[in-house]
């Protein structure tokens, strides 16, 4: 299990317990993930050997279901039947792709496969669920507003007024539904505001643009060339939009160049934690759209043949080694009463002297243990906040009236 399963998973089953977001447990992100995580633990049973075998699965099946849309639109935007099946499998052009959810549930998967299926739903005219997981995409991590702009965006571009009510109704209901716990249930409104919105533009990564790029390489490795070719895909069908080329791509497809350009800002310039390469899952699709689309523009089919071969070896060594499947497998074991490894190798504030009683929250997870703090797990963006307003890891989370106070003075 990944730490950050660990979080995910146990606060989902701690909500079962009677445990409130963002007043019990502190956390960053809007209430989907947890309310998801939350589910699967009931229908655990409690049970946490259950709940992580249910987040794999869940996570499995979404990863099936992001290579599948992505191969769909290809295909309905090209009507080639050899890039289609090219762009999908070049999602596994990240090495970790392949192997993540096997360590638990991960946000990312399904902000992705909720966003790709808002598009593919609104192309087969079923706007008011296309809304509803444009909408989901956002609840899972607020980067993913990209999509219900995307969806809007098309409407507008019909003059379909009528399949714009219905998107916007469709992505107003289901966050209703969302923050309805939130209303209700935790009464925590006041902090999520400060831990969703405030939080995040508090404590953004401050690598510069090269450690950003420099970390991208390391992370494809030797498949960083089909990211380059991916983009050269991206720029055709900016190209074509712009000049309105009757080519591979279409007027209609501008969606494809602006939400590739939405994660690549938030990569290069506000949200990339360098250490990992899971901020690069959703960037990583339209990666993978621009490698279909430069398929589609090879009209000889030899040279689609050699693309696709070496595509083909650069995911053999990714998947069966790289990724840990088949080939290499480490051995993971149950994490004992320590703190997470990420918190000895990255450059904290003073707040971390603080947490060195602080237990990996894998060991909470399988402990079963419920929180007596808010601050009871101390990520590295936990910490930073609480440098940020001089608050101790035992405080309360705190309100929007605090936290505002907090910063103003600070």
């Amino acid at each position: 299990m990944a730490p950050d399963a660990g979080i995910f998973q146990h606060l989902g089953w701690y909500l079962t317990r009677g445990g409130r977001l963002y007043v019990d447990a502190w956390e960053p992100k809007l209430p989907l993930s947890y309310e998801t995580t939350g589910v699967l633990a009931m229908l655990a049973g409690g049970d946490m050997y259950r709940l992580h075998l249910l987040s794999v699965a869940l996570m499995s099946a979404a990863v099936c279901g992001i290579v599948g849309l992505v191969v769909i639109l290809v295909y309905d935007i090209t009507g080639d039947d050899v890039a289609a099946p090219l762009a999908g499998l070049s999602m596994f052009l990240l090495p970790g792709f392949a192997v993540r959810p096997a360590y638990g549930f991960k946000a990312k998967y399904l902000l992705v496969l909720c966003g790709l299926l808002a598009i593919y739903l609104y192309t087969r005219e079923y706007p008011a669920l296309s809304g509803v997981a444009a909408a989901a995409s956002v609840g899972y991590w607020q980067a993913g507003v990209i999509f219900p702009l995307v969806v809007v965006g098309l409407a507008i571009q019909q003059r379909d007024v009528r399949a714009l009510k219905r998107v916007v109704a469709g992505g107003l209901g289901f966050t209703v539904v969302m923050l309805a716990p939130v209303f209700l249930v935790w009464h925590s409104v006041s902090e999520m505001v400060v831990q969703v919105l405030l939080v995040p533009l508090q404590t953004e990564e401050q690598a510069s643009v090269l450690a950003r790029l420099v970390a991208g390489v390391v992370h494809f490795k030797w498949s960083s060339p089909f990211v380059v070719l991916g983009g050269f895909g991206l720029g055709h069908t900016a190209r074509c939009w712009f000049r309105g080329d009757d080519g591979a791509v279409g007027r209609t497809d501008w969606w494809i160049p602006v939400g590739a350009a939405w994660f690549a800002l938030l990569i290069f310039f506000v949200d990339f934690e360098t250490g990992g390469y899971t901020d690069l899952i959703p960037g990583l699709a339209f990666v993978a759209i621009g490698v279909g689309i430069v398929a589609t523009t090879l009209r000889d089919r030899r040279r689609k043949q050699y693309l696709a071969a070496a595509l083909a070896l650069v995911l053999v060594v990714n998947v069966a080694v790289l990724g840990s499947v088949g080939l290499v497998f480490t051995p993971v074991e149950t994490p004992g009463p320590v703190p997470m490894s990420d918190l000895e190798t990255t450059s904290l504030p003073e707040t971390y002297g603080e947490s060195e009683s602080v237990p990996d929250v894998r060991y909470i997870y399988w402990q079963q243990l419920e929180p007596s703090a808010c601050h009871y797990r101390l990520s590295v963006m936990e910490l930073r906040w609480l440098d940020r307003v001089d608050s101790s890891i035992d405080s309360r989370c705190l309100g929007l009236r605090t936290a505002r106070a907090r910063l103003a003075s600070g």
